[in-house]
Parts: structure tokens; C-alpha cells; sequence
């Protein structure tokens, strides 16, 4: 009897484990810095075109974000933040003009560095950079590399580092 019980145990837990993995706010939010993060390189590369297709991808899994698998209080600033996210990635989205979509990366890392900055789950290190050159920040994974906006190599300085929460 103990070894079906076990077995009973064993098997929900294996069934369930790819679910609770699936809903995880560190799965979404991740997502999230993953696809910015290819806009922001494409930017960088100023190609508009591929910017505009990381930038569908980033709506997606903006849209994607479960609220309820957050704390209240992550979930408190998800909700304030994620409309002007979803905002300024949908208009990246809808053009290829490298200058328009620039324009809105601005307030899309604004915003998105305050979310991370709030919710505390990205699993990587990340650096918020500021172009000297054009006065804005941005989000990177390296402390040094081509900045989105002017697509400039190393005119950055590291303004804030996120560390990994894992």
C-alpha cells in the first residue's frame, strides 16, 4: 500500500512539475528581458526591420506575463507597468523607421527598469547603461557594447547593475 502511495505521489508531482514551471513569473518576466534585449540589439545594428519583428515577439510575451503567479506586490507594479510596456512595444511593432522605433525604446527601458527594479526575478545579471552621447538608458547584459541609439560601440557608462535573483 505505502508503494502505491508513493508511487501515486511521485507520478503527480512529475505530471505537475512542467505546469508550476510553465505558470513561474520568473518564465514570463525572463521571456520578456530576452525579447527587449533582441530589440535592443537591433536597434543597436539599426536594423528596423528586425527590430520590428523582436518587438511582436516582446508584445507577445508582455502579453503573456501571468499576474496571478505574482506576490501582490510584484503584481501591484506588473499591473502599472505592463500597459505603457505593451504600449511602447506594439508601436516598435508597427513601424520599420529606425528613429521612431528609438523613440519609443526610451520609455520602453525606462519602464521596463522599473519593473525589474520592483519584481526583483530576472535570472541574469543585468546593466542599466547610459548613452552619453544621447542622454537615455538602456538595459544590457554586458557592462560594455553598442548602445541602441546612436549604434555606437562602448559609449556607454553602467548607470545601475540588476543582479541575478535566482
Amino acid at each position: 500500500m505505502r508503494k502505491i502511495v508513493a508511487l501515486i505521489c511521485f507520478l503527480c508531482g512529475w505530471l505537475l512539475t512542467p505546469a508550476i514551471a510553465q505558470n513561474s513569473p520568473w518564465k514570463g518576466i525572463n521571456q520578456v528581458i530576452g525579447d527587449y534585449l533582441a530589440v535592443k540589439d537591433a536597434l543597436a545594428g539599426g536594423d528596423g526591420n528586425l527590430a520590428l519583428s523582436h518587438a511582436r515577439e516582446l508584445l507577445a510575451a508582455v502579453k503573456s506575463v501571468a499576474p496571478a503567479t505574482l506576490t501582490a506586490a510584484q503584481r501591484k507594479t506588473w499591473l502599472s507597468y505592463e500597459p505603457k510596456l505593451e504600449y511602447d512595444s506594439r508601436h516598435i511593432s508597427e513601424v520599420n523607421r529606425v528613429e521612431h522605433q528609438r523613440e519609443h525604446f526610451i520609455t520602453l527601458s525606462d519602464n521596463l527598469y522599473k519593473v525589474l527594479k520592483g519584481l526583483k526575478l530576472n535570472q541574469a545579471i543585468l546593466y542599466r547603461q547610459y548613452c552619453t552621447m544621447n542622454k537615455h538608458y538602456y538595459l544590457s547584459r554586458s557592462e560594455k557594447g553598442k548602445d541602441p541609439y546612436m549604434g555606437m560601440d562602448n559609449c556607454s557608462k553602467v548607470a545601475d547593475t540588476l543582479p541575478a535573483m535566482k
